[in-house]
């Protein structure tokens, strides 16, 4: 066999071909691979991201009510009520702590009476006090 037609055998032969084909699908399988790991990784930002953004507009949402309400009558009423003003016609009353509250009544002690003294005990009974 000469060498041309060895060579037209190679190029006739099916293991030949199956060869150059692995040859050239290694390299794009491997940068197949490697695309498939950017995408995964894409995705993955991309979940995250929503929901970020989810997050993000729930907060929007949120912030929006309060400033709804930042411009209500309501949240000026509930500020004036707690720095303790009224309407023109109520009485605003504030209780004090416990500790710290005047007494409401000045009382003083009844005078001790000598317990050898049998009418004290008679006055007290008959005429409340000595």
């Amino acid at each position: 066999m000469s060498s041309d037609q060895k060579l037209r055998a190679l190029w006739k032969s099916p293991r030949f071909w199956m060869l150059v084909l692995v040859i050239f699908a290694i390299p794009l399988l491997a940068d197949f691979n490697a695309r498939l790991g950017y995408i995964r990784q894409m995705t993955a930002e991309a979940a995250a991201l929503q929901d970020k953004i989810e997050q993000e507009q729930a907060r929007h949402g949120a912030l929006l009510s309060l400033r709804d309400y930042a411009q209500s009558n309501e949240f000026v009423e509930h500020w004036a009520r707690q720095a303790g003003m009224a309407r023109a016609g109520e009485t605003v009353i504030k209780p004090s702590p416990v500790g710290t509250a005047p007494p409401l009544t000045s009382t003083t002690s009844a005078p001790a009476l000598a317990a050898s003294d049998p009418r004290s005990e008679w006055a007290v009974l008959f005429f409340g006090t000595h």
